[in-house]
């Protein structure tokens, strides 16, 4: 499976999980909360955190009943700058979703280090061409796709000679259901197209997440905003600062959980294994020259020289030395 770095942070299965704050149009149209929210989630461990810019008139027509509210949430070059600035200063990594093509071209002159494309763009393949054709990382959402639109978006953007980019499993309800999570699409993902696959969270809880990850997603992308209690169409399922900061602790601490598969004895169970295993003692006196029996022998705790597993190539043997009951077999003790 292919890895790809976004600014100093690399995705992949070797690599912790990249968890994005998605704050959407959270700010209200407010710089001022746009900014604390930057902070906020730097504050709270996130990787990156992420807005959206649009065009309002190549989103919507004028006459749509949400076009002034929309217009409202547009932020200009120089106020992205000063998000980008902030977000330089807490650590934390700047993106914003683009719509349209003029938006993508605003936000790579500030100098986003990947484009975070929606799931509503996964059959705008001429989109799609252009932004991989600019040769940033992608991360793109699959929500409400078939495996055909997912095929022909992939090949669009390999097509245009990008091979940074992954996908993020992704169902479009805000919020989503948990029995609606399909969580096994992580796994199909990764299998279809041997690339990186994340998951775009929108349930109201920590546990599809985090199931997730153990399935094998590298990327983590949740709702997040500085109130679940402000006007607007996303903070009432969104995670506020205290909740997105025990997520992306319970994300860490699940990450060490997992460990690297390899089957060996951890440091914490030394002490057990020393009184749990058992080894071969004489079950009472032998002598030397006698053949080794199993009556001769008792296998029990605590571990000692000879570990139980070597009785059954010592038995028949002739024992080199006198041995006292109660006493542990050494090595070369039947020969």
């Amino acid at each position: 499976m292919n890895t790809l770095s976004i600014g100093s942070k690399t995705i992949g299965k070797e690599s912790p999980c990249f968890i994005i704050a998605e704050g959407g149009l959270n700010h209200n149209g407010n710089l001022e909360f746009a900014a604390r929210m930057i902070e906020e989630a730097a504050d709270c461990g996130a990787d990156a955190v992420k807005f959206q810019t649009y065009t309002t008139h190549e989103l919507f027509p004028p006459n749509h009943p949400e076009w002034n509210r929309f217009q409202q949430m547009v932020f200009n070059r120089e106020e992205y700058e000063r998000l980008q600035r902030i977000a330089d200063e807490k650590g934390i990594l700047f993106l914003s979703t683009p719509f349209d093509e003029a938006s993508s071209d605003l936000l790579e002159t500030i100098g986003v280090p990947a484009f975070k494309v929606g799931s509503g763009e996964v059959t705008h393949l001429t989109f799609l061409n252009y932004l991989a054709e600019k040769g940033k990382p992608m991360i793109l959402s699959t929500g409400m796709s078939t495996w055909n639109e997912l095929d022909a978006a992939v090949q669009t953007i390999r097509d245009a000679g990008n091979e940074s980019f992954c996908l993020l499993h992704c169902v479009s309800a805000y919020p989503c259901p948990p029995e609606e999570a399909n969580l096994r699409m992580v796994t199909a993902l990764r299998e279809r197209y041997n690339i990186p696959i994340g998951f775009s969270d929108h349930t109201e809880t920590d546990i599809a997440a985090l199931a997730s990850i153990a399935l094998g997603a590298c990327v983590i992308e949740k709702h997040f905003t500085l109130s679940r209690n402000l006007p607007g169409w996303d903070h009432f399922f969104s995670y506020d600062p205290k909740q997105f900061k025990r997520f992306v602790d319970s994300i860490r601490e699940l990450e060490r959980a997992l460990g690297a598969g390899e089957k060996r004895v951890s440091q914490s169970e030394e002490s057990i294994h020393a009184i749990a295993r058992r080894s071969i003692y004489a079950r009472k006196d032998i002598k030397a020259g006698d053949i080794l029996t199993t009556d001769a022998v008792i296998v029990r705790r605590p571990v000692g020289p000879l570990s139980a597993d070597c009785l059954p190539e010592l038995l028949g043997k002739k024992i080199q030395r006198d041995i006292h009951a109660g006493t542990p077999l050494q090595p070369g003790d039947a020969q």
